[in-house]
């Protein structure tokens, strides 16, 4: 068994495979390392498999859930994160959006030097395939596949007609141009399977003969391990024995927000005091490691229909039959895509200056854990701030790798958190309301009529809010003046030698939308950092203002 190896990468999610396919087409020794599982199941593969593997029962995923939160009625609120090849990539919605340009920008403002758009859209292009985009904005020989649903049902064509009715525009390309408004939105699907990160970096090269990358699932990292203040490699328990593992050139770290500074602080880097408390000596001592945890936060509208025209049917048993069929047999139907088709990016008011309230769209009644009611008929409408302003953090429960960190998103603490939340519930039921939707509306579900005073509204989103999965900069990258910063530009850990945090933890601030394409564009641009490539050369082309909207 070989233990020494140019780079070692801790964590298989979306980042660690980007990482994996760059390092190892450079020519490096390359070890990737997994906790959990190898995707090749049906069930990850099939994008309408995703409500199996997004379950507390399921063995890809890693079912954490917050601290009891104060603001939310101390419910504590769920957090899966992927526990397989492929990361979170493997599980989720697969809804492919990259955010607002200035999203990136304001990285760069504060203190990602060099992370702002127009240094990150060749990376956004670079890693994606869009056939119905404008190559100014988007890339066309990528290995992650953006599709749009071409064909929209009943239901999805009703909801941009009554974001039109509603005023807004209608977007050709939420992800070129213009982000503001209704559109299509786009998923992560090549030819009926999900393109989830192991897909498109490590899968789709299978075919080439790869002697100088191995992969290890069901390989438990336990620390980082240090000589003096430099990495050397990884300590991890794999197959029944605990083995130290030596980077020659660089030990990276892409676990993700939860498991990045948790290994950190394990190894003896993260905040003194914090460190203390579990009686880990202190090697460099970083007060933000853990701080400026952000999250979307998702409220529902959910209304009842009659009609049989929301995938609920799918779920009687000749269908769900036939879908199987379809999609076994030749990868289509209606298991061979996701189910947010069309989605919107408003603004909370006129003093914002890119859009801050997304929408999610679904024709399907669920039930309160995300599951489709087989005897209902129904749609749902996701809402939330895309920008919080609230902030929390993760922290130690114990020196044991296998104990989840306290999470604390400390979510709607802010004044700000309310009022976008609350218009966001205001204009999606404005939304909702419109004559668009009239043939297809029974009974509004939630809020539900008897929600009519601001002080029940409140009262509805304390009880029903949940994460909208994207969690993200507990490990922020900034200027080596922010005493807070845990990495700086290069995403290099301060005060520590050749170790790396490259994940979504490091991201200063969440993007306004999904943030999977913003992890794989961090992780490409990262890559050739670490090869002493030149970066690929600025783009701007415009980008619709305020005004514009």
């Amino acid at each position: 068994m070989h233990t020494s190896f140019d780079y070692i990468i801790a964590g298989a999610g979306s980042a660690g495979c980007v990482l994996a396919r760059r390092l190892s087409d450079a020519g490096h020794q390359v070890l990737l390392l997994e906790a959990g599982a190898s995707d090749k199941s049906w069930i990850l593969q099939m994008p309408a498999g995703l409500r199996s593997a997004f379950k507390p029962t399921s063995k890809y995923n890693s079912w954490f859930y917050t601290t009891p939160q104060k603001h939310l009625n101390n419910r504590q609120i769920q957090q899966p994160r992927g526990r397989v090849l492929g990361g979170s990539s493997s599980i989720n919605g697969m809804t492919w959006l990259r955010g607002h340009a200035l999203d990136y920008d304001r990285w760069a403002q504060q203190g990602a030097t060099g992370w702002q758009w127009e240094n990150c859209l060749p990376y956004f292009k670079k890693l994606e395939t869009a056939p119905h985009g404008d190559a100014a904005y988007r890339g066309k020989s990528g290995p992650m596949h953006a599709q749009v649903q071409q064909n929209l049902s009943p239901l999805n064509a009703a909801f941009l007609k009554a974001c039109a009715e509603a005023g807004h525009p209608i977007t050709d390309d939420v992800n070129g141009f213009a982000q503001f408004g209704g559109s299509r939105f786009e998923m992560s699907v090549k030819n009926g399977i999900r393109n989830s990160a192991s897909y498109g970096y490590l899968h789709s090269q299978s075919h080439i003969k790869r002697t100088n990358l191995t992969i290890w699932t069901h390989c438990q990292v336990l620390k980082v391990n240090l000589e003096g203040t430099q990495a050397t490699g990884f300590q991890v328990f794999y197959k029944g024995q605990t083995i130290n593992l030596t980077a020659r050139k660089e030990t990276l770290l892409s676990a993700g927000v939860f498991a990045s500074p948790q290994l950190l602080m394990l190894s003896g880097i993260g905040p003194q005091a914090h460190l203390a408390q579990h009686q880990i000596p202190c090697v460099v001592d970083l007060p933000g490691l853990g701080e400026n945890l952000q999250d979307h936060l998702e409220c529902h509208i959910q209304i009842e229909t009659k009609q049989p025209v929301s995938l609920n049917k799918e779920l009687q048993p000749h269908r769900m039959l036939w879908a199987g069929l379809q999609w076994f047999g030749f990868k289509k139907g209606v298991a061979s895509v996701n189910q947010c088709h069309v989605g919107a990016f408003l603004n909370s008011s006129a003093k914002v200056d890119h859009p801050d309230i997304q929408f999610h769209f679904f024709p399907v009644f669920f039930d309160k854990n995300w599951i489709p009611v087989p005897t209902t008929y129904g749609y749902r409408i996701g809402v939330g701030p895309m920008r919080p302003t609230s902030r929390g953090n993760v922290r130690l429960q114990s020196t044991k790798v296998t104990d989840p960190m306290l999470i604390d998103p400390n979510y709607m603490a802010t004044d700000a958190d309310w009022r976008v939340m609350r218009e966001s519930m205001r204009l999606g039921l404005e939304v909702a309301g419109q004559s668009a939707f009239k043939p297809y509306h029974h009974k509004e579900v939630t809020p539900g009529p008897l929600i009519t005073s601001a002080k029940a509204m409140d009262g509805f989103i304390r009880e029903d809010v949940s994460s909208a999965y994207h969690p993200c900069g507990t490990c922020k990258m900034g200027a080596d003046t922010d005493i807070m910063a845990v990495v700086n530009d290069q995403l290099q850990v301060r005060g520590i030698e050749n170790l790396r945090v490259i994940d979504a933890s490091v991201m200063p601030s969440v993007p306004s939308a999904n943030i999977n394409a913003a992890t794989i564009m961090l992780a490409e641009r990262a890559c050739d950092m670490l090869l002493g490539k030149p970066m690929l050369a600025a783009q701007s082309p415009p980008i619709a203002s305020y005004s514009n909207q």
